[in-house]
């Protein structure tokens, strides 16, 4: 799924130029919500 997610990304940042572009645009595009876009790509620490 992050492959396809930075595909698209790419795509629209090609498009529409990459300050243009936020995660609201990327979740839409993928059908998906902004919180699975962020679940996807969480990075978790460990203590």
């Amino acid at each position: 799924m992050k492959d396809k997610i930075i595909a698209k990304a790419t795509e629209l940042f090609l498009k529409l130029g990459f300050k243009s572009v936020t995660m609201d645009d990327i979740a839409g595009e993928m059908c998906i919500s902004k919180k699975q876009f962020t679940n996807i790509f969480a990075t978790r620490k460990c203590s």
